[in-house]
């Protein structure tokens, strides 16, 4: 049962807001004194389902996104968790319907943890809202990922984002997964170096030339520095792979770089 839960996150950082003119700029948190990440699990989850919640940030910007827990989830544990960025829009029906189908089932038979935020506002997570996921992170300090490091993954716009996240904070990573996806801005293409240590996967379709054109730069310049970089094109497919869309392939990819 789908559940609309509102509380309040309690994060580190206090951020302003950033317009899309200026989402090419380094975003760095600020970080707000008197704030605590939550170490305690809300008592009104729904493990085994895709729950959406909503959270408060520190700056009274409100996040809709998706959780989903594994049966018999316990917060005493360390699970693989997988930070998702949504496609399009990246609004909240979106992000549902992406979670319920491409996530869930996957997720739920491997034991891994999904956190899915919708872009609050309609700002995009590489076009100002990046700065909110720090804070939306440390408000659930309650689920602790395995390795002390998140996975993250992004279709089309949530691959841009997933670039731009890993940016900004990438000691918090241990892996990407896009499909497709690249870096948006040269300030994403100069923290390649800084990514290169943890393995990525790249999926693009064999019919979306644009795509592919720029995630062979990206994967060229990734193992120039030494990245492990699976790239797969699934042919006679567009930009949207229906091949990927039961999260299978994606999570086969996850397991197999789990620390």
């Amino acid at each position: 049962m789908r559940r609309l839960l509102i509380f309040l996150g309690i994060g580190l950082a206090a951020c302003g807001g950033q317009t899309a003119d200026s989402a090419d700029s380094n975003v760095a948190p600020i970080v707000a004194p008197d704030a605590q990440p939550s170490d305690r699990a809300p008592n009104d989850l729904e493990p085994g389902a895709v729950d959406v919640r909503t959270i408060t940030m520190s700056d009274g910007t409100e996040i809709t996104y998706t959780l989903i827990l594994p049966n018999g989830f316990d917060a005493a544990q360390k699970y693989p968790v997988l930070l998702a960025m949504p496609s399009g829009g990246q609004g909240v029906e979106l992000t549902v319907s992406l979670a319920e189908s491409t996530y869930a089932p996957e997720a739920l038979a491997r034991g891994w943890v999904v956190l899915s935020p919708a872009a609050p506002d309609g700002t995009l997570f590489f076009q100002g809202s990046e700065q909110y996921i720090p804070e939306f992170l440390a408000a659930h300090a309650w689920i602790q990922p395995e390795g002390g490091r998140y996975h993250l993954a992004g279709i089309s716009n949530g691959g841009r984002s997933a670039f731009r996240v890993a940016a900004l904070n990438p000691d918090s990573y241990a892996s990407m997964v896009v499909f497709p996806g690249f870096p948006e801005s040269d300030e994403d293409r100069d923290a390649l170096p800084d990514l290169a240590g943890i393995p990525f996967a790249m999926f693009v379709g064999g019919e979306d030339p644009g795509w592919r054109e720029r995630m062979v730069e990206t994967r060229d310049t990734l193992e120039s520095l030494g990245a492990e970089v699976t790239f797969d094109v699934r042919e006679g497919e567009g930009h949207i792979m229906a091949s990927l869309s039961d999260g299978e392939d994606i999570f086969n990819f996850l397991d197999s770089v789990r620390g």
